[in-house]
């Protein structure tokens, strides 16, 4: 895309490409990384060699961890840099022949193939910074297959509540609330880009009416492990965690206290 046309998501995207695996390089991102694909990995196909996306890819975490599970993988991503830093990677590895990469936003996937990928990804919140997230639910829809199934994470209205109230802006917490969009917290003007949220009941609500069946919803993380992360420090903490941790992240009455919502849904036919 020309240099003049990009997005303030793909600016942002673009500058921190370079660094964007060290921000997310400590204790408590493994530990939460553990968790996620955890989830993700029950609702992979059983048949392998089958078709996945990942869907705003960024380096590529997700997406290799499928290539390595045995899944053809299309990387897909706003950001030219992004899919960069994912080609770099994955043609250091023996599945580089079981890879291909697109440059494309959640809007408009119609440089994917109709109804052609069994399972698709899209972690770290890209539905939340699509222009409209309905839309780009039916964009994936058409490339999914029949039973096809998504799993993807979003930002949780109610985590957002913090932001407003350490600032003391009422009227802003209660436009943020009926709204449900807020901006990504850069410095630059230019890479403050729109980001949707919803709460577990509205989430469920806009998946259902894209034409899938939600299958599993989880809260991560219920645990405030972010702001604990020297509780993290050995693997046997970390495990003894992380079983405390999976007894709650499905707990309706505790999915408020977490960050981010992650879904696992079957295309249907409407």
């Amino acid at each position: 895309m020309a240099r003049h046309k990009r997005t303030a998501a793909q600016r942002y995207h673009d500058r921190v490409a370079g660094k964007y695996d060290q921000i997310y390089d400590d204790a408590y991102w493994n530990w939460h990384d553990h968790l996620t694909w955890e989830h993700l990995r029950t609702h992979l196909p059983r048949r392998l060699g089958l078709r996945a996306l990942d869907l705003g890819c960024g380096t590529g975490k997700w997406g290799l961890r499928l290539l390595e599970s045995g899944f053809h993988v299309t990387f897909v991503d706003v950001s030219s840099e992004m899919l960069d830093q994912a080609r770099a990677k994955v043609e250091s590895t023996s599945w580089r022949n079981k890879a291909e990469f697109v440059a494309a936003d959640l809007m408009d996937l119609s440089a994917l193939p109709e109804k052609a990928f069994e399972f698709a990804s899209a972690m770290g919140e890209p539905l939340c910074s699509t222009e409209h997230p309905p839309r780009a639910l039916g964009e994936i829809r058409r490339a999914l297959s029949a039973s096809g199934v998504l799993v993807a994470t979003v930002d949780n209205r109610l985590a957002c509540m913090d932001h407003y109230l350490e600032r003391g802006e009422s009227e802003a917490l209660a436009e943020f609330l009926k709204s449900g969009r807020t901006s990504w917290l850069t410095r630059d003007k230019a890479e403050q880009f729109e980001l949707h949220t919803w709460t577990p009941a509205q989430l469920r609500q806009m998946v259902e009416k894209s034409g899938y069946e939600v299958l599993d919803l989880i809260g991560k993380t219920v645990l405030p492990m972010r702001a604990r992360r020297e509780l993290l420090g050995d693997s046997r903490a970390a495990r003894e965690w992380a079983a405390i941790e999976r007894g709650l992240h499905r707990v309706e009455a505790a999915l408020g206290r977490c960050a981010h919502l992650q879904f696992a849904a079957r295309r249907i036919e409407s």
